[in-house]
């Protein structure tokens, strides 16, 4: 079986920029933004934002490490409300 040469030049990064709103400017430069918009609690987080790269490839990187901050911080969030829950109930 071969693959095409253009499936190594260019891989997918669909996936990657899932919930990010993506575009690349006239300076040959990549920014996304986290959709939906972030929370004042995400921010405090540091969770940035916008993201810049000088390839599509740095900021499907960067999106994918923000999103697995947005999620931890998601679930520390809800772990923390359960918790307080829990020990009203006892």
């Amino acid at each position: 079986m071969t693959i095409a040469p253009e499936a190594h030049s260019s891989p997918d990064l669909r996936g990657a920029f899932r919930r990010y709103y993506v575009w690349h400017d006239a300076a040959d430069t990549w920014h996304a933004r986290p959709l939906p918009k972030l929370t004042a609690d995400e921010i405090a987080y540091r969770i940035l934002p916008e993201l810049v790269a000088d390839s599509a490839i740095q900021l499907a990187y960067k999106c994918t490490w923000q999103r697995s901050r947005r999620n931890v911080h998601r679930y520390l969030q809800k772990y923390a409300e359960r918790s307080a829950a829990l020990e009203s109930a006892s």
